[in-house]
């Protein structure tokens, strides 16, 4: 039986549209544990509270820093 065509399927290196399918979810999940645990463990560094967990949409507020008031 001859071989009619030869198709070959996209590809960057060895990841093809087929591989990628089936890996983004567990990719998914592991950033999603992978961004609680810094903001978990991130929470208690000033910087980082004032600069990035307050300004999450929704749940920010609960990170807000009150600056030391301004005495004259």
């Amino acid at each position: 039986m001859p071989v009619r065509q030869i198709v070959s399927s996209p590809h960057f290196s060895l990841i093809t549209p087929e591989k990628l399918v089936r890996v983004v979810p567990t990719l998914a999940v592991w950033g999603a544990g992978a961004g609680a645990a810094v903001a978990l463990l991130g929470s208690d560094v000033p910087l980082v509270r004032k600069d990035i967990l307050s300004n999450v949409p929704f749940v920010g507020s609960y990170w807000a820093v009150d600056g030391p008031a301004d005495e004259e």
